[in-house]
């Protein structure tokens, strides 16, 4: 029986292959990561919920992002995506996170879960069976980074939860782990009792507003609140504590805020010749913060990947930080 998976690779693969014909497929810049673990490279740009992560590795993009909250079929177009780009897996960095249900807040998504009406509820499943599923889903037989997508809603949850992440990568199934939507004070409590620092926190950041003008709370994924660590009392904590932050909402779709419309944004790329989301895009990366962003257009993927062609000043930096 033909596997459909393996007929949706080749056909990505010869759209690949053509876009390399014609464009090249691109190598990233050596400089473009950053060490989030012993021998542990993380890209500081990544692509996440994308139906074209082949074009993103053709671009010279080697990050890719996803969640097992996702669904399978969005997993299945990073297998896709990967199989047919003709990247090696070793040069690809894969994230994967999961969930517990219920979650201290977002639980509108363990209310209408993404997987088939015969799969067993989500709750039966531990952090390492969420990972394997989404290593199927996905194609892979580890991952470069799994993070716990939200608290749960009890501490003992939680601690649980990342206990099995951390099992999970003493198997060899993640490289290394990390939580994400943990504010300072949650990130506090979990070095306490983990037995393993998170390499990684994954929080909505961006510039032009942070922490976003609402407070996040209740059940609908107000993402870019405070309660979701979107702010610099969070990037200081991790800092402080080695903890490499990733921004997702780099651009301010998911949080809300109007990134690309800013004055201060519109200002500094005029200035450089570059567009407001690169401007955006480079503020974290000079910082040292991973941007998940998301992308399946030539020309987007073309831009978010060429940040390294100029550098902000120290005065654009600190007026785009301060900008609101």
């Amino acid at each position: 029986m033909i596997n459909p998976l393996s007929l949706v690779a080749a056909a990505v693969a010869v759209v690949v292959g053509i876009r390399c014909a014609i464009l090249g497929c691109k190598r990233p810049a050596s400089s473009s990561s950053v060490e989030i673990a012993p021998g542990v490279r993380m890209p500081l740009v990544l692509n996440g919920m994308s139906t074209d992560h082949g074009l993103w590795l053709a671009s010279g993009g080697r990050g890719i992002d996803t969640a097992f909250l996702y669904g399978d079929e969005l997993q299945r177009h990073v297998a896709s995506g990967i199989a047919a780009s003709g990247v090696e897996r070793e040069e690809v960095f894969v994230t994967i996170k999961v969930n517990c249900c219920p979650t201290d807040r977002c639980s509108r998504f363990c209310a209408h879960p993404p997987r088939p009406t015969s799969a067993p509820p989500m709750s039966v499943y531990n952090g390492s069976e969420m990972l394997e599923h989404s290593l199927a889903m996905t194609g892979q037989r580890y991952v470069d980074l799994a993070l716990l997508h939200f608290p749960c809603s009890s501490w003992d949850d939680t601690l649980a939860m990342y206990r099995d992440l951390e099992a999970a990568r003493d198997r060899g199934l993640a490289r290394a782990i990390g939580v994400s939507n943990f504010n300072a004070s949650a990130l506090k409590r979990l070095l306490r009792h983990a037995r393993t620092k998170p390499a990684v926190v994954q929080n909505a950041l961006s510039v032009a507003g942070h922490p976003a003008p609402h407070r996040g709370e209740g059940t609908a994924c107000s993402e870019g609140a405070p309660l979701y660590g979107s702010d610099d009392a969070t990037l200081r904590f991790a800092r402080r504590h080695r903890i490499t932050f990733a921004a997702y909402s780099p651009l301010g779709s998911i949080s809300r805020v109007d990134v690309l419309g800013h004055p201060v944004v519109r200002e500094v790329a005029a200035a450089h010749g570059k567009t407001p989301a690169q401007v955006a895009l480079k503020w974290l990366v000079q910082q040292g913060i991973a941007a998940v962003t998301n992308t399946a257009r030539p020309k987007h993927a073309a831009e978010a990947l060429d940040l390294g062609s100029f550098t902000l000043s120290a005065r654009e930096m600190r007026a785009l930080s301060k900008a609101r």
